[in-house]
């Protein structure tokens, strides 16, 4: 839940979390999720399914 919290934060505030739970302003222009994270499929749909719900545009950059 985090990950996908902080995803839709980064992406939709321009914001993310701090280790100190301060947060940082970021200028994102793609998103990484690690496929050897256990859960990664799961995750990366989540994600995805959650930046949408934000109104967050999704697409490829190549």
């Amino acid at each position: 839940d985090s990950v996908v919290a902080r995803a839709v934060a980064m992406a939709a505030d321009g914001v993310v979390s701090a280790a100190d739970g301060s947060r940082i302003a970021v200028a994102a222009r793609s998103l990484c999720l690690h496929g050897d994270t256990p859960g990664a499929a799961d995750l990366a749909l989540r994600v995805r399914a959650a930046l949408g719900a934000a109104g967050v545009r999704v697409e490829a950059f190549a």
